[in-house]
Protein backbone atom coordinates (compact mmCIF):
# COMPACT_ATOMS: atom_id res chain seq x y z
CA UNK A 1 0.00 0.00 0.00
CA UNK A 2 1.55 3.32 -1.07
CA UNK A 3 1.67 6.48 1.06
CA UNK A 4 -1.32 8.18 -0.57
CA UNK A 5 -3.49 5.08 -0.09
CA UNK A 6 -2.58 5.01 3.61
CA UNK A 7 -3.40 8.70 4.05
CA UNK A 8 -6.80 8.30 2.32
CA UNK A 9 -7.57 5.20 4.42
CA UNK A 10 -6.63 7.03 7.65
CA UNK A 11 -8.88 9.95 6.70
CA UNK A 12 -11.80 7.63 6.00
CA UNK A 13 -11.29 5.81 9.31
CA UNK A 14 -11.12 9.10 11.22
CA UNK A 15 -14.28 10.31 9.51
CA UNK A 16 -16.16 7.35 11.01
CA UNK A 17 -15.56 8.72 14.53
CA UNK A 18 -18.20 11.42 14.11
CA UNK A 19 -21.41 11.77 12.15
CA UNK A 20 -21.17 13.19 8.62
CA UNK A 21 -21.76 16.93 8.56
CA UNK A 22 -21.03 18.49 5.15
CA UNK A 23 -20.18 17.22 1.68
CA UNK A 24 -19.12 19.76 -0.97
CA UNK A 25 -17.87 19.92 -4.54
CA UNK A 26 -15.50 22.72 -5.53
CA UNK A 27 -14.43 24.31 -8.79
CA UNK A 28 -12.41 27.44 -9.51
CA UNK A 29 -9.18 29.02 -10.59
CA UNK A 30 -7.66 32.13 -12.02
CA UNK A 31 -4.28 33.76 -12.67
CA UNK A 32 -1.26 32.61 -10.68
CA UNK A 33 0.50 35.53 -9.00
CA UNK A 34 3.94 36.45 -10.47
CA UNK A 35 3.56 34.21 -13.54
CA UNK A 36 1.70 34.18 -16.85
CA UNK A 37 -0.07 30.90 -16.06
CA UNK A 38 -3.71 30.33 -15.15
CA UNK A 39 -4.59 27.61 -12.65
CA UNK A 40 -7.78 25.55 -12.27
CA UNK A 41 -8.97 23.39 -9.40
CA UNK A 42 -11.78 21.01 -8.63
CA UNK A 43 -12.32 18.75 -5.67
CA UNK A 44 -14.36 17.14 -2.96
CA UNK A 45 -14.49 18.31 0.68
CA UNK A 46 -16.01 16.31 3.53
CA UNK A 47 -16.38 17.90 6.98
CA UNK A 48 -16.93 15.07 9.44
CA UNK A 49 -16.73 16.86 12.79
CA UNK A 50 -18.32 20.07 14.08
CA UNK A 51 -17.75 21.75 17.45
CA UNK A 52 -20.17 24.57 18.25
CA UNK A 53 -18.04 26.82 20.43
CA UNK A 54 -20.84 29.42 20.49
CA UNK A 55 -23.94 30.01 18.38
CA UNK A 56 -21.86 32.33 16.19
CA UNK A 57 -18.59 30.34 16.05
CA UNK A 58 -18.19 26.76 14.86
CA UNK A 59 -15.02 24.73 14.34
CA UNK A 60 -15.09 22.00 11.69
CA UNK A 61 -12.60 19.24 10.88
CA UNK A 62 -12.57 17.63 7.46
CA UNK A 63 -10.69 16.12 4.56
CA UNK A 64 -10.15 17.58 1.10
CA UNK A 65 -9.27 15.89 -2.19
CA UNK A 66 -8.11 18.48 -4.72
CA UNK A 67 -7.05 18.26 -8.36
CA UNK A 68 -5.02 21.25 -9.58
CA UNK A 69 -4.20 21.98 -13.23
CA UNK A 70 -2.52 24.79 -15.15
CA UNK A 71 -2.25 26.04 -18.73
CA UNK A 72 1.57 26.24 -18.41
CA UNK A 73 3.52 24.09 -20.92
CA UNK A 74 4.95 21.69 -18.30
CA UNK A 75 4.03 20.16 -14.92
CA UNK A 76 0.34 20.56 -15.71
CA UNK A 77 -1.29 18.67 -12.83
CA UNK A 78 -1.08 18.13 -9.06
CA UNK A 79 -3.32 16.06 -6.78
CA UNK A 80 -3.60 16.93 -3.06
CA UNK A 81 -5.04 15.22 0.00
CA UNK A 82 -5.44 17.50 3.03
CA UNK A 83 -6.92 17.39 6.53
CA UNK A 84 -8.27 20.78 7.54
CA UNK A 85 -9.48 22.69 10.55
CA UNK A 86 -12.07 25.33 9.60
CA UNK A 87 -13.51 28.19 11.66
CA UNK A 88 -16.94 29.55 10.69
CA UNK A 89 -18.03 32.93 12.07
CA UNK A 90 -21.75 33.50 11.57
CA UNK A 91 -23.54 36.73 10.78
CA UNK A 92 -27.16 37.37 11.72
CA UNK A 93 -29.51 34.58 10.59
CA UNK A 94 -31.94 35.55 7.83
CA UNK A 95 -35.25 34.03 6.69
CA UNK A 96 -33.55 32.59 3.59
CA UNK A 97 -30.39 31.29 5.27
CA UNK A 98 -27.40 31.84 7.53
CA UNK A 99 -24.40 33.79 6.09
CA UNK A 100 -20.87 33.26 7.43
CA UNK A 101 -17.18 33.92 6.81
CA UNK A 102 -14.68 31.10 7.15
CA UNK A 103 -10.99 30.25 7.29
CA UNK A 104 -9.22 26.94 6.76
CA UNK A 105 -5.66 27.38 7.90
CA UNK A 106 -2.64 25.12 8.26
CA UNK A 107 -4.41 22.02 6.97
CA UNK A 108 -1.53 19.55 6.52
CA UNK A 109 -1.50 17.59 3.32
CA UNK A 110 0.26 15.58 0.66
CA UNK A 111 0.78 16.76 -2.93
CA UNK A 112 1.77 14.11 -5.48
CA UNK A 113 3.85 16.54 -7.57
CA UNK A 114 5.77 19.47 -6.11
CA UNK A 115 5.57 21.48 -9.36
CA UNK A 116 2.60 23.18 -10.99
CA UNK A 117 3.73 25.01 -14.12
CA UNK A 118 6.33 27.62 -13.10
CA UNK A 119 5.61 27.16 -9.36
CA UNK A 120 7.56 24.73 -7.17
CA UNK A 121 7.37 23.42 -3.60
CA UNK A 122 10.44 21.88 -1.92
CA UNK A 123 8.70 18.62 -0.91
CA UNK A 124 5.42 16.75 -1.21
CA UNK A 125 4.29 18.11 2.19
CA UNK A 126 2.00 21.12 1.89
CA UNK A 127 -0.55 23.14 3.85
CA UNK A 128 -4.02 24.04 2.60
CA UNK A 129 -5.22 27.57 3.35
CA UNK A 130 -8.63 28.77 2.24
CA UNK A 131 -10.57 31.91 3.22
CA UNK A 132 -13.94 33.17 2.06
CA UNK A 133 -17.62 33.71 2.69
CA UNK A 134 -20.61 31.43 2.44
CA UNK A 135 -24.21 30.81 3.28
CA UNK A 136 -26.28 27.90 4.53
CA UNK A 137 -29.46 28.16 2.44
CA UNK A 138 -32.70 26.91 3.99
CA UNK A 139 -33.54 23.84 1.93
CA UNK A 140 -35.57 21.53 4.15
CA UNK A 141 -35.93 20.68 7.85
CA UNK A 142 -33.18 18.02 7.85
CA UNK A 143 -30.48 19.67 5.74
CA UNK A 144 -29.21 22.93 4.26
CA UNK A 145 -27.59 23.66 0.94
CA UNK A 146 -24.13 25.22 1.34
CA UNK A 147 -22.64 27.78 -1.05
CA UNK A 148 -19.15 29.29 -0.53
CA UNK A 149 -16.86 31.62 -2.51
CA UNK A 150 -13.19 31.67 -1.52
CA UNK A 151 -9.47 32.03 -2.22
CA UNK A 152 -7.50 28.74 -1.98
CA UNK A 153 -3.72 28.38 -1.53
CA UNK A 154 -1.28 25.49 -1.13
CA UNK A 155 2.25 26.08 0.22
CA UNK A 156 4.70 24.77 2.80
CA UNK A 157 4.48 28.00 4.88
CA UNK A 158 8.24 28.54 4.47
CA UNK A 159 9.13 25.38 6.38
CA UNK A 160 11.41 24.59 3.44
CA UNK A 161 13.54 26.88 1.30
CA UNK A 162 11.54 26.47 -1.94
CA UNK A 163 8.01 27.71 -1.34
CA UNK A 164 6.28 29.00 -4.47
CA UNK A 165 2.62 28.47 -3.53
CA UNK A 166 -0.17 27.31 -5.81
CA UNK A 167 -3.00 29.90 -5.87
CA UNK A 168 -6.65 29.72 -6.88
CA UNK A 169 -8.16 33.23 -6.52
CA UNK A 170 -11.81 32.24 -7.12
CA UNK A 171 -13.20 28.94 -5.85
CA UNK A 172 -16.90 28.07 -5.66
CA UNK A 173 -18.01 25.30 -3.29
CA UNK A 174 -21.51 23.85 -3.39
CA UNK A 175 -22.85 21.07 -1.23
CA UNK A 176 -25.15 19.88 1.50
CA UNK A 177 -25.07 20.06 5.30
CA UNK A 178 -26.65 16.98 6.87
Amino acid sequence: MNFLSRVVLAGLLLSGLAQADELMLSYGGGPQQSTSQNNRTYGLDYSFFRFERTERQHILIGVSLTQMTTDAPNDKSVFAFSVYPQVNLYLRKRRWGHPFVFARALGPGYINNNRLGARQQAHHFSFLTQVGAGVYLNWNKKSDAVLMLSFKHFSNNNLFRTNKGFDFPFVLNFGIKF
